[in-house]
């Protein structure tokens, strides 16, 4: 038997739709995870979500194309875990848990580093960049509105400025510095922050 024909048949019999798209994204995460976006192969992650090849060119016609719909699952599962705490403080801190969490571990990190990625396609890295920045907008509005109704939030403060000193400072410190994040060490960066977007009498009590 050609080794065509054992592609042709490796997945047969799996169920189509949704299982094999969630099953090749994933294996897509974990190669970007271990191989990098300038490593990364489309036969391997065939391989691995044991499907055939062409069922991924099918579906996505071009490596890069493979990857953005990747970085879209993660980033879309990270815009759900933003909460409504019942203070600034705390929908900030709620917020950087999350962008910690994806940072720390290696799949976040291959997600961002193919955002950051000179070398990427610049489709895939013009993507990932704003698929980042709208997944750290969409629920800094909601929480800055809520702000602004609790009187948390001063007039003239800038939302995009306070959420890019935020997300960014959490990179710096995860991918940069290699240094864990903490509760505790997000907590005193939300502090700091918070001294140039709260009201005085706000920031007294």
């Amino acid at each position: 038997m050609s080794h065509q024909k054992r592609e042709s048949r490796r997945d047969a019999g799996r169920a189509r739709g949704a299982p094999i798209v969630e099953a090749v994204l994933s294996r897509t995460l974990e190669e970007l995870a271990e191989s990098g976006l300038e490593g990364l192969s489309v036969e391997r992650i065939a391989r691995r979500a044991e499907v055939n090849k062409t069922s991924v060119y099918r579906r996505w016609p071009t490596r890069g194309e493979l990857v953005a719909a990747a970085l879209e699952q993660v980033l879309d599962g990270l815009a759900a875990q933003v909460p409504d705490t019942g203070s600034l403080r705390g929908d900030l801190l709620g917020m950087l848990e999350g962008v910690a969490t994806l940072a720390s571990g290696p799949t976040g990190r291959a997600v961002v580093r193919a955002a950051l990625s000179p070398s990427s396609q610049q489709s895939v890295a013009s993507l990932a960049a704003r698929r980042l920045k709208a997944h750290a907008e969409a629920p800094g509005r909601a929480l800055v509105a809520r702000a602004r109704r609790r009187g948390e939030w001063r007039a003239g403060a800038s939302r995009e400025l306070l959420l890019s000193v935020l997300v960014g400072g959490v990179l710096h410190r995860a991918l940069l510095e290699n240094q864990p994040v903490t509760r505790r060490w997000l907590a005193s960066l939300v502090d700091q922050v918070l001294r140039g977007v709260m009201p005085s009498a706000t920031r007294s009590r």
